[in-house]
């Protein structure tokens, strides 16, 4: 069944626009000129994606801008994702979209493969293979959601990077939302109309990964029946996104390095060298540093990629975030499962702030998850969390350290410990290592390795 599109778009130009790209990838397309006649078509037709400008005319007294109508489109119906669109580039209404729920942020006129990838990735499937699945829609706004120090400063050096076209590394463990950072750095700078073309190193096949990234030349190996764009001519204006970096073959490093270097891209088979205008993002969970010093990572590349490098903070060290975000969870499910958990008990809340978060949004959101589809219609209670998350814990901040009688997870206590502790320091400095190691007693380079092993150095 053709699936349906209402476009809130002003700008008739803009609107043509986008109405001829869509039916071309097998859309219907509804289009609405200003605020109130989106809401007037919300409210009375099924859709199954609505796109909304930012700066939507209307003579509404307030005026019904593009915040509103996805405001009112989540209210109508939360499973219907909602992609918002600007004019310029802006940093402040990129988080401000995903913040209220949005899918995605699009800067106008929209690369014809950059709006077709945005509208792929809300309304297809996601592939069953983890290594291929895309973030989540929870996960997307619940990435930048967050009035933690450490989430501040992550903006912060977003705001400063994203109007450049330098090299940018994304450190962070898996599951703190690295690709979503890096959307949102495509998505508020420079290259924001073009398109954003994401490569994951770890699920490329590596007998396929040269022609992937370059193109091909048609007979340039069996089975080679036609010419291929690569992955960086299809970034072409816009940026390409590496997911895990660390997990690219060596042999592929090295032309990765030449086309950074020359700017330029050689097909596989093709004698002659396509210029290539991309700005590159890579992400990677791994250290990087100790790849390098065991061989497995170019020296050369590591120093090419890493021009900005961007920590993005695990769960465990910004926990005052944790309650919004389970709040920010169980709002999005309940009304995606049609339940009505009105919320959790002080005594959970607490026990999700205190917990360890290997996994971190991601976890959270799969926990908040569960635990909204075993409440059904009453507020989450602490019977309903994982045994392990139920054992009793130290009130680290009261100092009482007298051993429960459930017993405790020790190994689990003394990390948090540890990560509270050291997370409170950089805090408490302002992210200076010197004086964070001396408020914790120990050498600056201890504090650099501790720091680096968790990936946040």
């Amino acid at each position: 069944m053709q699936k349906r599109i209402l476009v809130a778009d002003g700008d008739r130009a803009s609107q043509a626009a986008l109405a001829s790209a869509l039916p071309a990838a097998g859309y219907e397309v509804v289009a609405a000129l200003d605020g109130g006649e989106a809401l007037a078509r919300l409210a009375g037709e099924p859709f199954d994606l609505c796109l909304a400008d930012v700066a939507l005319p209307g003579t509404d007294i307030p005026r019904v801008d593009g915040f509103a109508v996805l405001a009112a489109a989540r209210r109508r119906d939360p499973a219907v994702p909602v992609i918002m669109l600007r004019a310029e580039a802006s940093l402040q209404d990129a988080i401000a979209a995903l913040r209220g729920g949005a899918a995605s942020f699009l800067t106008k006129p929209c690369h014809p493969m950059a709006l077709e990838e945005a509208v792929q990735r809300v309304l297809e499937p996601a592939p069953d293979d983890p290594k291929l699945a895309r973030p989540s829609r929870l996960m997307t706004s619940a990435a930048v959601i967050g009035e933690d120090p450490l989430m501040q400063a992550l903006l912060e050096k977003v705001a400063c990077v994203s109007n450049t076209d330098a090299t940018v590394l994304l450190r962070g463990e898996t599951g703190t939302g690295k690709e979503v950072i890096a959307r949102l750095i495509h998505a508020s700078g420079v290259r924001s109309g073009g398109p954003f073309v994401a490569v994951n190193m770890a699920a490329l096949p590596r007998e396929l990964a040269e022609s992937e990234l370059f193109g091909h030349v048609r007979g340039a190996f069996t089975g080679a029946e036609r010419n291929r764009v690569g992955r960086f001519a299809a970034a072409e204006g816009g940026t390409i996104f590496f997911d895990e970096i660390g997990d690219m073959p060596r042999a592929l490093q090295a032309k990765l390095l030449r086309v950074i270097q020359d700017r330029a891209v050689t097909p596989v088979g093709g004698g002659d060298a396509i210029p290539m205008d991309a700005r590159i993002i890579a992400a990677t969970h791994r250290n990087l540093e100790e790849m390098v010093a065991d061989g497995s990572f170019r020296e050369d590349l590591y120093y090419r990629l890493e021009v900005v490098p961007i920590e993005v903070p695990p769960l465990r060290l910004r926990r005052s975030d944790v309650p919004d975000l389970a709040e920010h969870f169980r709002r999005e499910i309940n009304a995606r499962e049609g339940r009505s958990v009105p919320g959790f008990t002080s005594d959970v809340i607490e026990k999700l702030t205190a917990h360890h978060w290997p996994g971190n949004v991601r976890e959270l959101e799969n926990l908040v998850e569960r635990l909204v589809i075993v409440a059904g219609n009453r507020p989450v209670a602490l019977r309903d969390l994982p045994a392990g998350m139920r054992l009793d814990t130290f009130d680290l901040d009261g100092g009482h350290l007298d051993l429960p009688l459930a017993g405790v997870d020790l190994r689990t206590l003394l990390a948090q410990l540890e990560d509270r502790l050291i997370g409170q320091a950089l805090v408490r400095t302002g992210g200076n290592k010197n004086r964070a190691a001396e408020l914790l007693g120990m050498n600056r380079t201890t504090l650099v390795e501790k720091l680096r092993r968790r990936n946040v150095a």
